[in-house]
């Protein structure tokens, strides 16, 4: 079996590598992209590891960005992310658990765009709209 690639970003949530680690993928199989000054995924970089990892002879599996990040609260790129994963055919993941709440917002809505093109999207509306239970979501794309 060919060895499997996930991305994602420097300041992504842990839950990430534990998701690799779940999957049976590993820790060392999750290539962290570069982020900018503000916290946001490099698009250049994500193009850069990919090509590295298919270099390597490893198969690209998914991208899983972030909509607001535990420490700074950026917002990666979507819309740019989005068409890197079409264009490589990989499995476009948003970690809107923090963020998700923003689409709510018509001030901040802005910051997600491009999460209508993602597969699955992860949300938890405790957090930014203060639910008063815990609630988490997972959204899959139906088609």
């Amino acid at each position: 079996m060919p060895r499997l690639v996930v991305f994602t970003s420097e300041d992504a949530h842990y839950s990430v590598k534990k998701l690799a680690a779940f999957l049976g993928i590993g820790y060392d199989n999750v290539y962290l992209v570069k982020v900018d000054s503000r916290g946001k995924m490099v698009v250049t970089d994500l193009e850069t590891q990919i090509a590295r990892a298919v270099e390597e002879g490893a198969v690209p599996l998914m991208v899983s960005a972030t909509a607001g990040t535990t420490v700074m609260g950026a917002f990666d790129p979507l819309r740019e992310i989005a068409e890197v994963c079409r264009k490589r055919e990989l499995w476009f993941h948003v970690d809107a658990a923090w963020g998700g709440g923003a689409l709510v917002s018509r001030t901040y809505r802005r910051l997600l765009d491009g999460v209508q093109l993602a597969d699955s999207v992860t949300w938890n509306p405790h957090k930014l709209l203060a639910a008063p239970q815990q609630c988490s979501t997972l959204l899959l794309r139906h088609e």
